[in-house]
């Protein structure tokens, strides 16, 4: 993403953070990044869409920062931790414009749920993978339910972060929800619980769409890594999250999908996530 939108966003969410969105006007963004409303136009479609297009911003930007932690290479529950931490330490910096999100009805378009479940998605599989990780194949007829536990908790945490006003230390926490995630694998394996949630009751949803996300992921992070243009790699990104978007639907258009994933299948550094994406949605690729 070039350095004005990113400044656009930052502008806007400032704004909408003390003055909400409904009350925040497109003239007043353009005003708080130092730009002509014709620029904003260059780069947004809407407010609808600026603010769609924030939401992705940000949520990427998170992910970025858990996929550094990934790399440090750390012990599984230092790592997992330490990825809490990073979320935590997220949550205050944005605070305000996440409690907007709460008290105000925002209407950002027939693409919101199909981002939410994305999002869902991505949740589901980063907390499944540092489980796994952690624990090993001993807890894998538990999976769900951990998994739901274990959201629930960090999820609870950070509403108390966000809507009443809670301080916890940024480094604490992580650790803290990671031993309470022990309590919660011991008690299952020492009582030979059996497991509320098993594998097949998992929506959809989380199995092939939250695998094509996984794939995605991937190719988001390998982008960073290619000696790309600047407009070049924001071209991939673009594409990445329209592709994202149209295989979060209900019945995606794969003849959308297939003729995407042509910028990539034209680079051999993405050749085997462009299979695994036709594998995954049950299509071809074009020739």
């Amino acid at each position: 993403m070039n350095a004005k939108k990113i400044k656009l966003i930052e502008a806007g969410m400032k704004l909408f953070a003390e003055k909400g969105y409904h009350m925040t006007s497109v003239e007043a963004i353009a005003d708080g990044a130092g730009v002509s409303k014709g620029a904003f136009y260059l780069h947004f479609e809407s407010k609808k869409d600026f603010i769609m297009t924030a939401i992705h911003y940000y949520h990427e930007e998170i992910a970025g920062r858990i996929e550094h932690v990934k790399s440090e290479n750390l012990p599984p529950r230092d790592s997992f931790a330490k990825q809490i931490d990073v979320v935590t330490t997220y949550i205050y910096e944005y605070k305000d414009f996440l409690m907007m999100h709460f008290y105000q009805n925002i209407s950002i378009g027939e693409n919101t749920d199909a981002f939410i479940k994305e999002m869902n998605a991505q949740n589901f599989h980063w907390l499944r993978q540092n489980v796994i990780t952690i624990y090993g194949d001993q807890v894998e007829p538990y999976d769900p339910d951990i998994i739901i536990q274990l959201e629930g908790l960090i999820n609870v945490y950070f509403k108390w972060i966000i809507i009443d006003g809670i301080s916890i230390k940024r480094n604490q926490l992580g650790a803290y929800i990671v031993r309470r995630m022990d309590d919660i694998v011991s008690g299952l394996l020492e009582r030979n619980e059996a497991p509320l949630v098993t594998a097949a009751d998992i929506p959809d949803v989380y199995r092939e769409e939250g695998s094509v996300v996984e794939v995605l992921n991937t190719m988001k992070a390998k982008i960073e890594t290619l000696d790309l243009a600047g407009e070049k790699a924001d071209e991939l990104r673009e594409v990445l999250k329209i592709i994202q978007s149209e295989a979060g639907k209900e019945q995606p258009q794969k003849v959308v999908i297939q003729g995407l994933l042509v910028h990539f299948q034209r680079m051999p550094e993405f050749a085997t996530e462009c299979k695994d994406i036709a594998r995954l949605l049950h299509m071809d690729l074009l020739d």
